[in-house]
């Protein structure tokens, strides 16, 4: 018995791997290692061999490994329970291993494995198989005995045999129990009590059940009487008691010990499969979560190309009709019109796009700063107004407390959030009026207080039904608002997350179709120290000194003496910012990269520099650095098509003195330069002396 090879069948298309395999069995002794390089070729050597272990590769041609395993189990009742390994090279996630173990596999080795780790397996099985061996040698040998021994060696034999098994079942990390024809069970392995914390009296015979959840022992019980009907096995997943009272699931194996068509014992084993099950829950939310995500990329990549491509059709359009020179001065006067009107709608859907995001990424930055409150609501009502004109609305800015006339929070992201909210409001109102009543919550003496708007329109209103879309990112009411109104639908979503980053928020407060809607904006704020406060229950307009306001006014003599170097790679932007500047009366030198930008600036005495930030060979950071090294104290503004915080931020650092986007407003940047140049020219004078 002990000289006879035990037979190991290994199955692998590739010559390398069978040869991998064989070197590392090699060295246990007393192995016949049967070679097979498909699954047909495997299932032939089936009826010649009493395979210990059976090590099957996943991937192959004609028939894949988790085939010929299912053809194994189900056409060779000799081999019905030889332990299956796969070998395989095949994606690890959790759904190959789970088909693994259906089609009866007992365990996975992943390719280039460990060759102890396979050795020790293929050991463990061997000598389980050579074990049963044993114990058939064994019931032979008892058979014999009887005659001469009569009942004394039969029962020694018995207990022997007995203990082994035990031993056996004890030293498996699973639960392991064997029942009466009946289904009555009386044997339970140690992994039963360590996991249940049962004692024997609580679990032999049908006590054990108490250990099934009552939802899924119904379900097993079924199929255990089902089975005892067919002699065949079972298998079911039901969740069982841990000794801590948390109920975890298990996948329940059951064979039964046949003699003959005669069912003796039944023979079953519980798997821990809890991780699996958490795993299976995690894939279907992320399927669905992926369906979600892909019909919402769906309709925005539809929505953003209808909002890009109308301005840009728009902008096309009339730039060809530019070209005509039949054109007359107010046909092109128009068009160059149409053409401005046009780009900013298309930069609005672009800014939109960049903010929302930098807010979906966890990345967006809002910078605090002090600011007037009174005049910021004066400019988004002046900016507003013209909207108001056009339809005919009323546009009423009211004050319904006091407020304090200098604040600290982030204007630029208020003054975004309202013009949103407010141009939604006029956008969706034909007659009638729009009325923004602000008022302060907090006391005046308070460190910090809440600045609410309403905003309260007379218009289209919005459906029960619709109002849950409101605030989803690329959403409007319907299809049909699009179509009508117009919108990229990000305005509402993008104000709430800026709202809620300010520490406040932006809710449909009521609405009633054909009647009008209110929406309500909080902000969290803190007042300036020692502000004074402004009187409410006003409008807007009483509130406002037009006095402190300082504007800038901008014709032919504004930049009349000014020396500007322009450093920019474009162009056509060196021609279209070089003619604002000349407009203004400025003489500009042009460079097309920071190198040259640095020579040029070492040459001449320049009044003030606009340097553009990414450009070829040396980028704006890198020029500014270098200027500002070599003692270059004059102006130095970034241009740049970046418009976030930290970009601003990022300039700042390397030196400029200011940060201006692109594209260009013309007022806004000759202003700006004069601005820079007057208060240096300012410093200069006041060092002097």
């Amino acid at each position: 018995m002990k000289n006879t090879p035990v037979d190991i069948l290994l199955v692998d298309d590739r010559k390398d791997g069978l040869i991998a395999m064989e070197a590392v069995l090699g060295d246990i002794p007393n192995l016949n290692l049967v070679l097979a390089q498909s699954g047909v070729e495997a299932l032939n050597q089936l009826d010649k061999y009493e395979f210990a272990v059976i090590l099957l590769d996943v991937q192959m041609p004609e028939m894949d490994g988790f085939e010929t395993a299912r053809l194994i189990r189900k056409n060779f009742r000799a081999h019905v329970n030889t332990p299956i390994i796969f070998v395989t090279a095949i994606n690890t996630d959790d759904q190959y291993i789970f088909r693994g173990y259906e089609v009866g596999a007992v365990d996975y080795i992943f390719k280039p494995f460990e060759p102890f780790v396979l050795r020790s397996k293929v050991k463990f099985f061997v000598d389980l198989f050579l074990k049963n061996q044993q114990l058939q040698q064994q019931a032979i040998l008892i058979r014999e005995s009887e005659r001469r021994e009569k009942y004394f060696k039969l029962t020694e034999l018995e207990v022997e045999s007995l203990r082994q098994y035990r031993n056996l079942a004890d030293s498996i990390p699973h639960i392991v129990w064997k029942a009466r024809v009946e289904g009555t069970v009386d044997y339970f392995n140690r992994g039963w009590y360590k996991y249940t914390g049962l004692t024997e009296g609580e679990s032999i015979g049908s006590a054990w059940q108490s250990a099934i959840h009552p939802d899924d022992l119904g379900r097993f019980l079924l199929n255990w009487m089902r089975s005892m009907g067919t002699q065949k096995p079972f298998e079911i997943e039901a969740r069982v008691r841990r000794l801590d009272g948390l109920w975890r699931w298990h996948w329940i194996l059951a064979v039964p010990d046949l003699r003959g068509n005669d069912v003796l014992s039944w023979v079953g084993t519980c798997t821990d499969i809890q991780d699996r099950k958490l795993s299976e829950e995690k894939l279907l939310v992320a399927q669905q979560q992926a369906v979600s995500a892909n019909m919402a990329k769906t309709y925005f990549l539809a929505n953003m190309s209808h909002e890009i491509r109308t301005p840009m059709s728009a902008i096309l359009g009339f730039t060809e009709l530019l070209l005509n020179p039949k054109q007359t001065d107010f046909e092109r006067q128009h068009s160059i019109s149409t053409i401005h009107r046009n780009g900013k709608q298309l930069l609005n859907v672009i800014d939109e796009i960049l903010d929302i995001s930098k807010i979906e990424a966890g990345r967006l930055e809002v910078e605090i700063i002090e600011f007037s409150l009174v005049d910021l609501l004066y400019d988004i009502k002046a900016l507003l107004a013209i909207k108001t004109e056009e339809k005919k609305l009323q546009l009423k800015f009211i004050l319904d407390s006091y407020i304090p006339e200098k604040a600290l929070s982030a204007p630029t992201r208020i003054r975004q959030i309202l013009t949103n909210i407010v141009s939604n409001a006029i956008k969706f109102t034909e007659k009638g009026s729009v009325q923004v009543r602000v008022r302060w919550l907090g006391d005046q003496m308070a460190d910090e207080g809440t600045l609410e708007i309403l905003v309260q329109d007379t218009g289209v209103g919005i459906k029960n039904d619709q109002a849950e879309r409101l605030f989803q990112p690329f959403a409007q009411v319907d299809s049909s608002t699009t179509r009508l109104f117009g919108g990229t639908g990000l305005g509402l979503a993008l104000s709430q997350k800026l709202a809620q980053a300010l520490g406040g928020n932006v809710s449909l407060e009521s609405t009633e179709p054909g009647v009008g809607s209110t929406f309500k904006i909080q902000i969290t704020a803190k007042p300036v120290i020692f502000c004074s406060w402004i009187n409410g229950f006003k409008s807007i307009d009483q509130g406002r000194d037009d006095s402190t306001n300082e504007r800038v006014e901008v014709n032919a003599d504004s930049l009349r003496g000014l020396h500007i170097l322009l450093v920019e790679d474009a162009p056509d932007n060196q021609m279209v910012i070089g003619m604002f500047l000349n407009s203004a009366g400025a003489k500009v030198d042009f460079a097309d990269n920071g190198y040259e930008g640095i020579s040029k600036a070492v040459e001449h005495n320049y009044d003030i520099i606009l340097m553009d930030i990414q450009m070829p060979k040396m980028d704006g950071y890198e020029a500014t650095r270098i200027l500002r090294k070599k003692g270059f104290e004059i102006p130095i503004v970034a241009l740049t098509a970046h418009a976030l915080i930290e970009e601003r931020t990022r300039c700042l650092n390397a030196g400029c003195t200011e940060h201006f986007t692109k594209p260009v407003d013309r007022e806004k940047l000759i202003g700006l330069v004069a601005r820079l140049v007057s208060k240096h020219k300012a410093t200069l004078v006041r060092e002097l002396f």
